[in-house]
């Protein structure tokens, strides 16, 4: 059975909690807004300084992915392998080894080219594991070839436009650290103590 204090301030136990967190946090918020506010307009001014410094943390990412998708295609039973699983694999561990091995202005295209095969290969694959799924009665198979069809014309655009399409990227992602750094540091200079 819990007891309660008589007299305990409950609304000034809240107050003196909320201060203290107020105290630690807004700090923290303005600065790592401003820092996000600033890459995204280093990013916008300098795509390829962006790019280089994603680089090597997105190769680690693709070969660690391929090489856990070709050991998740091994681990697989025999009946439902899908070929696409290993050659996405081999494809994100050759892009990730790729984008360690090349300089950046080398690997802006043809990384934009093996994302469209990527982006390909999955919505093939989405596509058919979607009619599968209908076949079979499963729910969730518009989902699926939703996907798989947003992947496709992915692929398509990396395909036609291969640079385009990675400077655009880039500058999506310099607009969403822009955004992002932005509302940070509005909300921690919005941040106020409570004052009773």
């Amino acid at each position: 059975m819990q007891q309660y204090e008589y007299g305990y301030d409950r609304a000034g136990d809240l107050v003196e909690n909320w201060n203290e967190v107020v105290r630690r946090t807004r700090g923290l918020t303005i600065a790592l807004g401003a820092l996000l506010l600033l890459a995204g307009v280093a990013s916008a001014l300098s795509p390829l300084g962006l790019y280089a410094l994603i680089q090597a943390a997105v190769a680690a990412a693709l070969i660690v992915g391929g090489i856990a998708g070709v050991a998740s295609w091994a681990g697989t039973p025999r009946p439902l392998r899908s070929p696409v699983t290993v050659v996405m694999g081999v494809l994100n561990a050759l892009l990730g080894i790729m984008l360690l091995a090349l300089p950046t202005y080398l690997t802006a295209e043809t990384l934009a080219l093996l994302l469209a095969a990527l982006f390909l290969a999955a919505g093939a694959e989405r596509v058919a594991i979607a009619r599968r799924m209908r076949a079979a009665g499963i729910e969730g198979a518009g989902v699926s070839l939703a996907t798989g069809i947003v992947n496709i014309v992915a692929g398509a655009a990396f395909l036609v436009l291969p640079f385009l399409s990675s400077l655009m990227l880039v500058y999506l992602m310099a607009g969403y650290l822009v955004v992002g750094g932005a509302s940070l540091l509005v909300e921690g200079i919005a941040m106020h103590k409570v004052e009773r």
